[in-house]
């Protein structure tokens, strides 16, 4: 059986969400489970003991889900797939014979009193605000007598009904064109299951400070026994046979010790074709034109010893999004590292908007001489005045051609 966990209970949003997206990926046999907080639902995934996880992650009048950023911002899960919901709030007392007048606070879901700040502001003034776990949980709670009377509260149609409230107003929202997107992650694969081959581990090895100090140790027994041959079978003096001899070994370990040649092995664990996601921190940035379901792809090449960074919104403008300018990486070969990389627009005229930022990724890798294949970390975008969380996963080129040729809107 496929276990979804979800943020929320049942009647919230994001067990529609969960619901729609099951379907969507034509999952079966199929056990949703209400787990309240974004924190449960990747701490039940991070444990293995659900399959997949649903939560909010933005809202259009809201912003970023606030627990949600803190609950997966330092984790390495895989996005699977994103659902967009029209979200609209009803208005509940406890009965009808509860009079507005006599309400003097109302509670919900952090996200809800935000996204009707304004309704609630117009109709009961400076009235106190109570922060719930979850919209359907403040209806649990009004039915059970943990919140008073005099307390209204906001939810879901469906939440209030089936905790027997007596319904005030629908649509209670500020925007009517109220959009959350919900995101389902799944845990990462076990990085110790990576099959590194033996190419890898001995060019790993090689390039590192003991196994340059092993080739120079082979280098020199080398050259003793070809300085016997050559004076045995050449007849070559000894100042003859250690210039050659010498001349010649010192450029092999010259080349192999050259800053380009160890810069080129050294990048092999990090190069390639990746996708990546982000969720801005700004909780003032609107989302509601943000297209939530564009793939953001980035390709990561070595170019005359230097690491490039060229990345790509899959969308109908197909046209480059940044390029990094300056890319600062912690020693490569070890199991923790980080990278810094500048980034902007390559032409103003590619786009109508020019980007232009920092970003900072770490990795955590179990064998050093495997590749890297997640980071995460945070980006500053200067221009656009935005900071936020960045996950980036490995893909194959096949999935990056094709992700980068089609027109994703």
């Amino acid at each position: 059986m496929i276990k979804i966990g979800y943020q929320g209970m049942a009647g919230s949003n994001s067990e529609r969400a969960a619901k729609k997206i099951a379907e969507k990926l034509n999952l079966t046999d199929v056990e949703l489970i209400p787990l309240i907080s974004s924190k449960s639902v990747i701490g039940m995934l991070k444990r293995n003991e659900i399959t997949y996880g649903v939560v909010a992650v933005k809202n259009s009048i809201g912003g970023i889900v606030e627990e949600t950023y803190n609950a997966i911002k330092t984790e390495f899960i895989d996005l699977v797939a994103t659902e967009l919901l029209d979200i609209h709030h009803c208005l509940f007392t406890k009965s009808s014979d509860i009079p507005l007048t006599q309400i003097n606070q109302i509670a919900s879901h952090p996200q809800a009193l935000k996204q009707c700040k304004n309704n609630i502001q117009e109709k009961f003034g400076d009235i106190k605000l109570k922060e719930v776990e979850d919209t359907a949980i403040s209806a649990k709670y009004l039915e059970k007598g943990k919140l008073g009377l005099e307390t209204a509260i906001l939810c879901s149609k469906e939440a209030g009904e089936n905790h027997h409230l007596y319904l005030v107003a629908e649509n209670f929202e500020d925007n009517r064109d109220n959009v959350t997107e919900f995101r389902m992650f799944k845990n990462s694969e076990d990085p110790e299951k990576e099959d590194i081959s033996l190419i890898d581990q001995m060019l790993h090895y090689s390039f590192t400070d003991k196994g340059l100090g092993t080739l120079s140790k082979a280098l020199m027994m080398g050259a003793i026994f070809i300085t016997l041959y050559f004076q045995k079978d050449f007849g070559m003096s000894n100042f003859e046979t250690a210039s050659t001899i010498g001349g010649l070994l010192s450029g092999v370990f010259l080349f192999l010790t050259s800053s380009k040649l160890k810069n080129k092995v050294r990048y092999r664990s990090i190069i390639g074709h990746w996708k990546y996601n982000s969720i801005p921190q700004n909780k003032s940035i609107n989302d509601l034109d943000q297209k939530y379901e564009v793939p953001r792809i980035v390709k990561i090449e070595e170019i005359d010893g230097e690491l490039l960074f060229s990345g790509w919104m899959c969308d109908n403008e197909n046209a480059q999004l940044f390029s990094s300018q300056r890319v600062l990486i912690s020693e490569l070969g070890k199991r923790n590292g980080k990278l810094i990389y500048w980034y902007n627009t390559p032409s103003v005229m590619s786009r109508e908007y020019d980007l232009n930022g920092i970003v900072t990724l770490g990795w955590n890798i179990n064998n050093p001489a495997s590749k890297i294949n997640k980071m995460s970390g945070w980006y500053l975008g200067k221009s656009t005045n935005e900071i936020g969380s960045l996950h980036y996963t490995r893909i194959s080129k096949e999935d990056f051609n094709i992700m980068k040729k089609s027109d994703y809107l």
